[in-house]
């Protein structure tokens, strides 16, 4: 998918949703997070079942076009996902290593004995 798309900047256009019982508005003019691919990604507003959205505009936005787009991931959205979770692990592990397990005795007595 190639997207030559350019977003409205006029701060009028905003995507309204729920999730888990709480509203979420996401802004459209312009958005504040886009795919690689220059999209809007609202996957993680769609649960099984029924879903509602709400494009809401405040203003002439008749220069633009407005498509919802179920797709499988693009191979750019694919390649994006496989460096966040190579550094989400990267993490993981970087705050593993302060996680140490306590010492069996105590250093109290450890540092006594040797005295």
């Amino acid at each position: 998918m190639h997207s030559q798309c350019s977003w409205p900047i006029s701060e009028d256009l905003s995507l309204q949703t729920k999730r888990d019982g709480r509203d979420f508005i996401i802004p459209l003019a312009p958005p504040i997070f886009v795919t690689p691919d220059n999209c809007v990604d609202i996957s993680a507003f769609i649960r099984s079942g029924e879903n509602a959205f709400s494009v809401v505009q405040q203003s002439d936005m008749s220069d633009y076009m407005f498509i919802l787009h179920a797709h499988h991931p693009t191979p750019v959205q694919l390649s994006y996902l496989a460096s966040y979770r190579k550094r989400h692990e990267e993490w993981v592990k970087i705050t593993r290593a302060f996680c140490t397990s306590e010492p069996t005795e105590s250093l109290w007595k450890r540092s006594q004995s040797r005295s």
